[in-house]
């Protein structure tokens, strides 16, 4: 025993090696052994995955078939990004006429530093705390429908870390804006979201909706730029969850909504993955995207044609009850044949205001002339209802549509008819009776003819001035200053002189003949700002200098309610309702309203609402992927 131990223990030996093979073959075989047995383990379950994915795949398509089975998008899904989104940044406002102030220690205060030595500014704590400067606070809100590159207004507004005490004269450099969240004390950013910059205006204390006017505050009208666009999409219900059911509606909603985008078709549905198909924004119903997802939710998908006209008849007794609707006229919308159109059309009959507005404003985006007269009425005689007429009126490709905005530009209500104007460009950006000329490189001048003079400030989006009717007088008797850096003297009887001093010591002068249009032109002859401007005109009509009637920014505001007038004019037997197919009942609690919003890009004073059409949803989307299927789950899918 001691001698074979030696024996095998000697490297040189054939015996050693043998006993080695020995070894190494015993390890080897263990090592199959165990693979085999996990191979298996592994096919067991990819057949196990292949049996449940087929076992689904039939279910769902027995599911499509029956009768009884969900018809409508919204009855399998909730809408996802119709909440708005803020924007924030701290910025750094300059050219100040020794208002500004020095910031103190703290987080803003390392945050600004912080950018500034990134830009390579000279001296970045002098800069700072400089008496031409302030740290400022800026924030933009994103709505639903928003693309890359919109304009947006920008709040300013003094930092609570900053001894500033006047923003007036103001300018903010480039600024990034992103979401911020304090996480413990500590200040959490994303990536850019939009860039910031421009003149700071000061809004008149007649012009800020019941807020304190302040000069610690102020907006760049459309100084903001989004570099992020907000997407829409459908989230689906867990129970629904799978890829015959997410194709199902990604091919029902292509089927209605497409359109042409530089001479290339766009569908509007992308599923990404068996749970969330990502929307695109229809560019006609860019400035009401709630009513997008209205239409999109009321959506049938894999249904026939026999269902689809069953849809249609009980739409038209919901339409009969101004309850339903809306529901009824989303609805009939998002079908679109020529049936639906034709039970549309009836709704303008009604003796109910209700009904006839969603009637109408169904139709106007299915580019029916019906709607028009109805429409115009409405924006006339109901407030509430003006802002969703006008958006109706300019996205509706009838020429008559056309021709109705031009018309209410004569109208004597301020809005409607500053509203009509703002229609028109967003119908036509180059129509030649929204176009003018620009003063200087600051704003612009447009010139409507008129019977009924008005001049209308724009603080919203555009830097713009808007007189309808011909230039008018001033009658100026003593001397007026606007803002601490303008002075207008009346000389000469019929002639004013403007003096604007800027921060750097200069003074420009001119002198003008006494009319509102030769001091606009005046203004870019002495270098003045927007901020002049506005509150130039808003001076002399408080000094009751003007021959006409000054309105600031006069654009129908939103979130208005709608009284109603009249009792129920339709009857209202529930049983009867139930029948009718139509959205799932959490869907209708949020369709169902009387308020009428203009979804359009939000005033910087007024905090953007929460969507009225959404369910309980998580925040965010999940993770994208693609909705490709394997060869193996598409031949699944094919017997």
């Amino acid at each position: 025993m001691v001698r074979a131990s030696r024996i095998c223990r000697h490297p040189n030996r054939p015996q050693c090696l043998n006993a080695s093979a020995i070894r190494v073959s015993s390890v080897v075989c263990w090592v199959v052994l165990v693979s085999l047995t996990g191979c298996q383990s592994w096919m067991s379950k990819s057949k196990e995955k292949d049996n449940q994915f087929l076992q689904d795949s039939k279910r769902f398509k027995e599911m499509l078939k029956d009768p009884e089975r969900p018809r409508l998008v919204g009855e399998v899904a909730a809408a996802l990004g119709l909440s708005s989104k803020s924007y924030d940044a701290f910025g750094l406002a300059t050219d100040l006429p020794g208002t500004g102030g020095i910031v103190k220690p703290g987080t803003q205060r390392d945050l600004i530093l912080a950018d500034m030595r990134l830009r390579n500014v000279e001296s970045p704590e002098a800069v700072l705390d400089a008496l031409w400067s302030a740290l400022v606070k800026l924030k933009v809100y994103a709505n639903p429908c928003d693309q890359k590159g919109d304009i947006m207004d920008v709040a300013v507004e003094v930092s609570t870390e900053c001894l500033a005490t006047d923003l007036t004269g103001g300018f903010v450099l480039d600024s990034r804006l992103r979401e911020m969240v304090n996480i413990n004390g500590t200040m959490r950013t994303s990536d850019d979201k939009a860039y910031a910059s421009g003149d700071i205006v000061i809004l008149p204390s007649n012009a800020t909706r019941n807020q304190e006017s302040t000069p610690l505050k102020g907006i760049l009208i459309g100084g903001g730029r989004l570099i992020e666009e907000q997407r829409l999409g459908l989230q689906i219900d867990p129970e629904f969850r799978h890829v015959i059911v997410t194709k199902a509606i990604e091919k029902a909603i292509n089927l209605r909504f497409f359109f042409q985008d530089s001479n290339k078709q766009r569908l509007v549905a992308e599923g990404k993955n068996d749970s969330y198909i990502v929307i695109e924004t229809v560019p006609k119903y860019k400035y009401d995207p709630s009513h997008f997802m209205s239409v999109i939710l009321a959506t049938g998908f894999g249904e026939s044609d026999e269902e689809r006209q069953e849809r249609v008849n009980g739409c038209k007794k919901l339409l009969a009850n101004r309850d339903t609707a809306r529901r009824a006229a989303v609805e009939l919308e998002s079908i679109g044949d020529s049936a639906a159109q034709e039970v549309l059309i009836s709704g303008l009959e009604s003796s109910d205001i209700e009904i006839r507005f969603h009637s109408a404003y169904s139709l106007a985006y299915l580019n029916r002339k019906e709607a028009i007269p109805t429409l115009m009425e409405l924006a006339r005689y109901e407030p509430a209802m003006r802002p969703l007429c006008l958006i109706g009126l300019s996205m509706n490709e009838d020429s008559m549509a056309r021709e109705a905005l031009e018309e209410l530009l004569q109208e004597r209500e301020p809005e409607l008819r500053f509203g009509a104007f703002w229609a028109i460009r967003h119908r036509n950006p180059t129509d030649l009776a929204v176009s003018g000329e620009m003063i200087g490189q600051d704003f612009q001048f447009v010139q409507i003819p008129s019977a009924i003079p008005l001049m209308a400030v724009s603080l919203q989006t555009k830097k713009e001035i808007v007189l309808f009717g011909n230039s008018i007088g001033v009658e100026l008797r003593s001397p007026l200053s606007p803002t601490p850096a303008l002075k207008i003297t009346p000389v000469m009887g019929d002639q004013l002189k403007m003096t604007k001093r800027k921060t750097s010591g200069e003074v420009f002068n001119t002198i003008v003949a006494s009319d509102v249009v030769s001091i606009l032109r005046g203004m870019a002859n002495i270098q003045a700002s927007y901020n002049d401007v506005v509150h130039t005109l808003n001076s002399l009509s408080n000094a009751k200098a003007l021959a006409t009637p000054l309105a600031l920014n006069p654009r129908p505001s939103a979130g208005r309610e709608y009284v109603r007038k009249s009792p129920l004019n339709a009857s209202s037997d529930v049983e009867s309702k139930l029948n009718i197919v139509s959205i799932d009942n959490s869907s209708v609690k949020k369709l169902v309203s009387t308020s009428f919003g203009w979804i359009t890009p939000t005033s910087w004073w007024k905090k953007p609402q929460p969507s009225t059409v959404k369910k309980s949803l998580p925040k965010e989307p999940p993770a994208e992927s693609s909705l490709e299927l394997s060869d193996e789950e598409r031949a699944l899918l094919n017997n």
